[in-house]
């Protein structure tokens, strides 16, 4: 879910997989008092980090390349 949303929608806490693949809104979510968690988990980072090799052109568009 996108940080835009996040504030909209008024959600209260987010949990993410991991960060380092991607850093994204984070602390604009925690000025506006968002909990984010950062779950720091390897295997999601491998995941993804899966996904952007086998798919650049969906990732470059996800992220507004």
């Amino acid at each position: 879910m996108c940080t835009g949303a996040i504030l909209l929608f008024g959600v209260k806490r987010v949990v993410m997989g991991e960060n380092n693949t991607f850093v994204g809104g984070e602390d604009l979510l925690k000025e506006r008092g968002v909990e984010v968690i950062n779950l720091k988990s390897q295997e999601c980072e491998d995941i993804l980090r899966k996904f952007i090799t086998e798919h650049p052109e969906q990732w470059d568009e996800d992220i507004g390349k």
